[in-house]
Formats: structure tokens, C-alpha cells, sequence
């Protein structure tokens, strides 16, 4: 699912670079049979100064999000396309756990030559059950049908009442 969003104001685009952002300052942990390898994190690559905005959400048929995109985007062009291209280069991700603040806030990244593309939807509360999300994840991202047009209704709702409605490519 696209989404937009009239600026990086708008209150749902601010919780998503939020959690991006946690995941950004995170502990990276490798699983290993005997004991977490730690990777030295790195910061953002992202700083977004645009007004119009969209990312996108991989969902289940229910609706539950298991992935979302590390960028933001200027455009839905510019979305949809880097989609495409993460679908076909899917196998080559390599996915990195994140250990959050918390004792039970685990999530993942899959990064692309170093840099991140895809992230966990949210915080699990175990690593075993963060890596088992990214791997299922990624398989169903790389098989996913991917829409041709910016979701709108009701996830896209809840603007305050005078507030623009984000433009029809982003």
C-alpha cells in the first residue's frame, strides 16, 4: 500500500520516522548459534525536507503491516519504482536485527549494498521472532501484487478538518 501525506508534519508521517528513526539508532544484532555479533550502527541516509511525502506498507490479507519502506519519497513514481526494483533484487537483501531501548523491543532491517530499504512494521519481543518476521516478510514482499495508485479512504483519513488532502502522485 502507497501512502500520502500532505507534509512531513502530518502526525501518521511523524510516527513512521520515528520508529524508522529508533530502528536508525538501534544496536544491530547478526544472529549466531552461540552469541549476537554487534554491528556498528549508521546513521539515517535520509534527511526528508520535502512538503508532499508517501511511503509504502507491505500488508498481510488481513491487514496487519509486516514491512515498511526505509525511504520517504517525493513522488509516487518514485515509490512505486524503487518497489519494483526491491522486488526483483529481493534475494540479494540481507537482513540485520536491531535490538531497541527496551529488553523486549527487537526489529529488523534489510539493507541493500549497506544501506537500509525495508524495515520491520514494528517492535516484536524477541529476536527469534524479529528475524523469523523479516524472512517470512521479504517472501511475501517478493511476491506481492503491487498497486498502481495511492491507497485513499479510511486508513488515508483522519485529517483534521481544513486540512489539505495530499496531492493525487503524492
Amino acid at each position: 500500500m502507497f501512502s500520502a501525506f500532505p507534509s512531513t508534519t502530518d502526525g501518521r508521517f511523524v510516527g513512521w520516522a520515528a520508529f524508522r528513526d529508533a530502528l536508525a539508532a538501534g544496536r544491530r544484532v547478526t544472529e549466531q548459534p552461540d552469541e549476537p555479533r554487534v554491528v556498528v550502527p549508521q546513521p539515517p541516509t535520509q534527511h526528508v525536507e520535502f512538503t508532499r511525502v508517501g511511503i509504502w506498507r507491505l500488508l498481510a490479507s488481513n491487514n496487519r503491516e509486516l514491512a515498511r519502506s526505509w525511504a520517504a519519497y517525493p513522488s509516487f513514481d518514485a515509490a512505486h519504482a524503487h518497489v519494483e526494483r526491491l522486488q526483483r533484487d529481493v534475494g540479494r537483501l540481507v537482513i540485520t536485527g536491531v535490538k531497541g531501548d527496551s529488553p523486549s523491543q527487537y526489529g529488523w532491517l534489510a539493507t541493500s549494498n549497506g544501506q537500509p530499504v525495508i524495515t520491520s512494521g514494528r517492535w516484536f519481543g524477541a529476536s527469534s521472532t524479529a528475524l523469523h518476521s523479516a524472512v517470512t516478510s521479504l517472501a511475501a514482499f517478493e511476491s506481492a501484487v503491487v498497486p498502481d495508485e495511492v491507497t485513499r479512504g479510511r486508513t488515508e483519513g483522519r485529517r483534521r478538518p481544513g486540512s489539505p488532502e495530499p496531492d493525487p502522485q503524492w
